[in-house]
């Protein structure tokens, strides 16, 4: 999802327009310290920094512009941390205190939407997440089509359509994004390389994957010249960048990707943990497919599995199919590995999981215990 795109600029119109109605200085400086710590990559300073400000603003002043910027600031925060569920409300009051406001300029509003989208398509729901893109869009329509803000409506609807499968249209959308921003007077850098990404993701949905792994890596250039070496947007692109090769049987490039980006990902304890989770999957896969040339690799495999499991066992609840197929994979590498016993209960776990969450005439559960019976047999 698109983060940070013209976020300086509609801060400051915001701020600029607060500052005539109430002469609270502190207040617009502490909300501009947050978002330059947000968009450098520092979350954790912005969200302590965000709480008590948006506290502050509720008890001293009515709903209005400064409230707006901070509520605004807090969902892009949770996007970049990657929980849009919980940036959606915060999306959502801003939208309702702006619209109450008859001054308020469509510019503001329609950004405000495709923020609201972008969320809705990282959550999944690219049919809710299109209906609010296409909403801002058309409240754009007067805006020149060069104007950043308007990148940004493009970028939600490019994302909306890939989430409905229709990755065709997204990319265009995305191009279009891309180069009006690169087009832009003072362009950022990091809008550039989450707008990359979109393209990337298009462009690997199409099969056209040297020209994904071109765009990926001018992304992650442009990553590590514009924010924290170690931020999570950095190991983001280390990990989309190490796939990309891993599907190209490049395995000796793709790993020291990912292994940059899991322990990038790990300093960031529990706030990351279902995205390592994500990373070590992505690992794990690569260590499994060289496993099969080179044995000892197994071993590794299993450790990077078991690492996986252990943070799916505290994010998911028992019965979420996720887990059940870490450990699926995970009783594959032990039966590899000769560890029959372990194997078989392991794999048997995972299976049981399946049946409960899907029945047993699901075609997926139905291979799955189609795998576990030849497993047993062989280990007879």
């Amino acid at each position: 999802m698109i983060r940070h795109v013209t976020a300086v600029p509609f801060l400051v119109c915001l701020l600029c327009a607060a500052q005539a109605a109430q002469d609270t200085g502190d207040l617009d400086r502490r909300l501009g310290l947050a978002e330059v710590e947000r968009s450098h990559g520092h979350l954790a300073a912005a969200e302590s920094m965000l709480a008590g400000l948006q506290a502050e603003i509720e008890r001293t002043e009515a709903p209005g512009l400064r409230l707006l910027v901070a509520l605004r600031e807090q969902g892009l925060l949770r996007d970049d941390e990657g929980r849009p569920q919980e940036a959606i409300p915060f999306y959502e009051r801003a939208l309702a205190i702006v619209r109450a406001r008859p001054e308020a300029k469509p510019v503001t509003i329609g950004a405000l939407l495709a923020n609201l989208a972008s969320s809705y398509a990282d959550c999944g729901d690219g049919g809710r997440a299109l209906a609010l893109a296409t909403e801002s869009m058309t409240i754009l329509a007067g805006v020149d089509r060069t104007n950043p803000e308007f990148t940004l409506a493009l970028y939600a609807h490019g994302v909306a359509l890939r989430r409905l499968g229709r990755s065709t249209e997204a990319l265009r959308d995305l191009r279009e994004a891309l180069a009006i921003w690169r087009q832009s007077v003072e362009p950022n850098f990091a809008p550039v390389s989450l707008i990359q990404e979109g393209i990337v993701a298009c462009l690997i949905d199409l099969g056209f994957f040297n020209q994904a792994e071109a765009t990926e890596r001018e992304a992650l250039a442009l990553r590590e010249k514009s924010l924290e070496p170690d931020s999570p947007a950095v190991a983001s692109s280390l990990n989309n960048l190490g796939v990309i090769l891993a599907r190209e049987q490049r395995f000796s490039e793709g790993r020291p990707l990912l292994e940059r980006s899991a322990r990038i990902l790990e300093q960031f304890g529990e706030k990351e943990q279902q995205r390592l989770a994500t990373v070590l999957g992505n690992l794990g896969g690569l260590l499994l497919a060289q496993a099969r040339n080179s044995a000892p690799l197994y071993a590794k495999a299993e450790e990077v599995y078991r690492h996986k499991l252990a943070i799916e066992e505290r994010l998911f609840p028992p019965g979420d199919v996720r887990v059940a197929q870490t450990l699926e994979t995970l009783g594959e590498i032990l039966y590899s590995e000769h560890a029959y016993q372990e194997a078989g209960q392991t794999y048997g776990r995972g299976l049981a999981i399946q049946q409960a969450a899907y029945g047993p005439s699901d075609p997926q559960t139905q291979a799955a215990a189609k795998r576990y019976n030849t497993l047993v047999k062989k280990m007879k």
